[in-house]
C-alpha cells in the first residue's frame, strides 16, 4: 500500500484564540504547529502533502514552507476560501477534506494545523491503517484537556475496536477531580476522544466528495451551515457504508484553544523538544 498523502486544515478563523494561530510560533525554535506535523511526515516517509488554508494566508505559509524545499517533499497549499459558493466563514472540516482532493492521490490523512498530537501519533495511525476501513486515533480525554476554560469533544463509542458512535459534548472542562460538561453530567477521564486525526481510503474520499454535494445543494446560500467530517463519517458509518477501526493511544493533545493556552503549550513543546 502507498503511503496517504497528509492533508492538514489551517483555514480556521480562530475566532475564540482572536488571532490566525496556526502561524503563531509555538516551539523553541519558532516552530509553528504544522512542523511537528510535517517534521513526523517525513520520517515516515509521506511524500505528499496539501495544506488547507485562506488565500490571505498563502504568501506567509510559503515563506514560512520553504525551509523544506530541501526534503523530497511535495508539498501545495490549496484555498478553501475559493472553492464552492464565497463567505467569510470556511464551510467546515468536511469541505476542507474536498478542497484537498483535487491534490491528493488515493488514500489521505487528515489532521488540525493547530494541534500537536504527539510524537508518534502519525506513526500509530500509519500502522494502524489498512488501506480499506477509515481508521481514527483515539486519545483519552485527560490527555486533552486545556488547563484552563471549556472545550468540545467528540465522545467515541467503541465495540470491539470498532467505532460505533462518536457524540458531540460541548462545554468539557476540569472542576476539582472532576470532568463535567455544559450538560452537567460527569465524563470520565479514560473516556476517549476524536481530535479529527483519520486516515481515510480513496473510496470513502470519494462517497464525502457526494455528501458535499448533496450538502451544498441544500446550503448553498446559508452563512451559517458546516459540512463536518465528523458528521459526514458518522452518515458513512449509519448507511454501513464503512468501518471504522479505532486505534488508541496513549499519546497527550497539545493546542491552544484560547489566549490563555499559549504559554503552556509553548512550555510542553518546549520540554518535548
Amino acid at each position: 500500500m502507498n503511503k496517504p498523502s497528509l492533508v492538514i486544515m489551517a483555514a480556521g478563523l480562530g475566532t475564540r484564540f482572536g488571532d490566525t494561530k496556526q502561524l503563531v510560533p509555538v516551539g523553541p525554535r519558532n516552530e509553528i504547529f504544522l512542523d511537528y506535523a510535517i517534521r513526523e511526515a517525513i520520517s515516515l516517509g509521506i511524500e505528499r502533502i496539501v495544506i488547507v488554508s485562506r488565500t490571505v494566508l498563502e504568501e506567509k505559509l510559503k515563506n514560512h514552507l520553504s525551509q523544506y524545499e530541501k526534503n523530497c517533499l511535495h508539498i501545495e497549499i490549496v484555498h478553501q476560501d475559493t472553492c464552492g459558493p464565497v463567505r467569510i466563514k470556511p464551510w467546515g472540516t468536511g469541505h476542507a477534506v474536498v478542497t484537498a482532493l483535487g491534490k491528493t492521490e488515493g488514500s489521505i490523512i487528515v489532521m488540525n494545523a493547530d494541534d500537536y498530537y504527539g510524537p508518534t501519533a502519525l506513526e500509530q495511525l500509519l500502522k494502524g491503517f489498512n488501506g480499506d476501513n477509515i481508521a481514527i486515533l483515539a486519545f483519552r480525554l485527560k490527555h486533552t484537556l486545556p488547563e484552563n476554560g471549556k472545550v468540545s469533544r467528540g465522545i467515541l463509542s467503541i465495540e470491539n475496536e470498532k467505532l460505533s458512535e462518536i457524540s458531540e459534548v460541548h462545554g468539557i472542562r476540569s472542576e476539582g477531580n472532576q470532568i463535567k460538561s455544559d450538560e452537567d453530567f460527569l465524563i470520565s477521564e479514560n473516556a476517549y476522544v476524536s481530535m479529527n486525526l483519520w486516515a481515510i481510503p480513496e473510496k470513502s474520499l470519494k462517497v464525502i466528495q457526494k455528501q458535499w454535494d448533496s450538502f451544498i445543494a441544500e446550503n448553498y446560500s446559508d452563512e451559517q451551515a458546516e459540512f463536518l467530517l465528523p458528521l459526514a463519517i458518522q452518515e458513512q458509518l449509519q448507511n454501513k457504508q464503512v468501518e471504522i477501526d479505532v486505534i488508541r493511544t496513549d499519546e497527550s493533545w497539545i493546542g491552544v484553544t484560547n489566549p490563555e493556552d499559549l504559554d503552556t503549550a509553548r512550555t510542553a513543546l518546549a520540554e518535548i523538544n
